[in-house]
């Protein structure tokens, strides 16, 4: 655990429990859970993994004008690489590359008063701004955490901030602020990992007597001027809609090269892949909106980004064709431009049980060069399946995903017997498609087969 983030920790701790004595007629809840998780890789050379046993505990204390709400998830992580190499427990809020196992995480930690019409906030938080599932263009106050991102739902990628909060409602509109006083980076597997991916560097060998060691970036100072502010007007009424502006650091991966490196130690060609994740502050005005026609309920979004930074075509990183060992200077790989990420939702109940769910999503680059750039927009089309069975003791999902600029796609599906309201058990199935660069051929040898088993209270 780092210092500062020990620091914050124990600072918010301190103010929580000095402000427990205001619960004159609180009341304290709690709820749990505990998860076993099992996964066979489909692929002879992907890398495997342990299985994961994992925890989580929510916590709500509620009294007339204060609330203390924490959410902690800790465990045995089966896709961390050689942990013992790492001998943090706590997840840190200044690290990109963490495969803490065991580890233990504060996903949220939050006060909360209200004072009439007024809420305010202050802890580690996490935040929902837009109305798309997978990926909402107007959430950009958490960054994620991209292992098992793809076959994870987005609330449990999302890591939670410090952060300062607002809302202050009326009877058709409402108002938020937030302010993160720093950046906190997304996190990635470390290269050894299993959902790490696919890169130039990394496809340069598949020896296991190579290893890659990333680099950790400077963080930007944490000053004021270095925080994130967002402010949103929400309208409540027959469609919900809001309009909403972020300035601050953009949560989405974008990396800058520094020098491609081939050592030799102890027998083992070590590579430095010669790039660091690059943050960079971007503007963002967004507007969202959300109806209901009967059996149909359909969900819209839309953010214009200035100052995004892009990663041009990987075989225009300059990396050698036969390295060997020594030092090698990589090309720039990043401009700034402005986006317009949009997309649309729907969702139609079949019958009772059954729920499918459609979205279409685009990422559209203004002035970008096509000598530099692969596409100079994105779409992915995303449909999902929801039906329960045997008066919901079934639960089945399917899901597929295709991205037409690439062709490349993923399938997943899942189907969980409960037991009880305690206990349910599942399988579960992914596998993925297309070229090395795109979104999902990126992981086309991570197909799996899984088994969870789950205990609830």
């Amino acid at each position: 655990m780092s210092r500062h983030t020990g620091r914050l920790l124990v600072f918010l701790l301190l103010g929580m429990l000095s402000a427990s004595s205001t619960f004159a007629d609180d009341s304290l809840t709690s709820s749990g859970q505990l998860r076993l998780r099992g996964v066979d890789a489909r692929y002879d050379d992907s890398v495997q993994e342990p299985p994961s046993l994992t925890g989580r505990l929510v916590l709500d204390a509620i009294g007339s004008a204060w609330r203390f709400h924490s959410w902690i998830e800790g465990g045995w992580d089966g896709t961390a690489h050689d942990p013992a190499q790492h001998s943090s427990l706590l997840k840190s809020f200044n690290k990109v590359y963490q495969n803490n196992s065991p580890f233990l995480e504060f996903k949220e930690l939050a006060l909360s008063h209200t004072a009439g019409n007024l809420d305010l906030r202050m802890g580690i938080q996490r935040f929902a701004w837009g109305r798309l599932d997978e990926y909402p263009p107007n959430d950009l106050l958490n960054p994620w955490d991209y292992t098992r991102f793809l076959v994870k739902p987005i609330e449990d990628r999302k890591i939670g901030v410090p952060s300062l909060a607002a809302t202050l409602r009326g009877s058709d509109w409402s108002y938020d602020a937030v302010w993160i006083p720093f950046l906190v980076p997304y996190r990635f597997p470390v290269p050894a990992e299993r959902w790490f991916g696919r890169s130039a560097a990394s496809a340069l060998s598949r020896s296991p007597t190579v290893e890659f060691t990333p680099r950790e970036p400077d963080l930007p100072p944490r000053t004021i001027a270095n925080g994130n502010i967002a402010l949103r007007a929400r309208h409540t009424g027959d469609i919900d809609w809001a309009v909403s502006l972020y300035h601050g650091y953009d949560p989405r991966p974008v990396f800058k090269t520094t020098t491609f490196v081939v050592t030799q130690h102890a027998g083992r060609t070590v590579i430095d892949p010669g790039y660091v994740p690059d943050f960079h502050k971007i503007t963002a005005l967004g507007v969202d909106g959300a109806g209901i026609l009967g059996d149909l309920s359909i969900r819209a979004e839309a953010v214009y980004i200035a100052n995004r930074h892009f990663n041009i075509r990987e075989e225009l990183w300059g990396y050698p064709l036969f390295p060997r060992s020594g030092s090698y200077s990589l090309n720039p790989i990043g401009a700034a431009s402005g986006s317009l990420d949009y997309g649309v939702g729907a969702d139609y109940r079949l019958f009772e049980e059954a729920l499918l769910t459609v979205q279409l999503q685009q990422t559209f680059i203004l002035d970008r060069p096509e000598t530099l750039y692969a596409r100079q927009r994105e779409t992915v089309l995303w449909a999902h399946l929801r039906v329960g069975l045997l008066n919901q003791k079934v639960e089945t999902t399917v899901g597929f995903a295709y991205n037409p600029e690439h062709g490349d796609s993923m399938a997943k599906a899942n189907v969980w017997y409960l037991f009880s309201d305690a206990w349910k058990a599942g399988l579960s199935g992914v596998t993925f498609t297309g070229p090395s660069q795109s979104i999902f051929g990126r992981y086309a040898k991570n197909d799996e087969l899984g088994a969870e088993l789950v205990y609830s209270w």
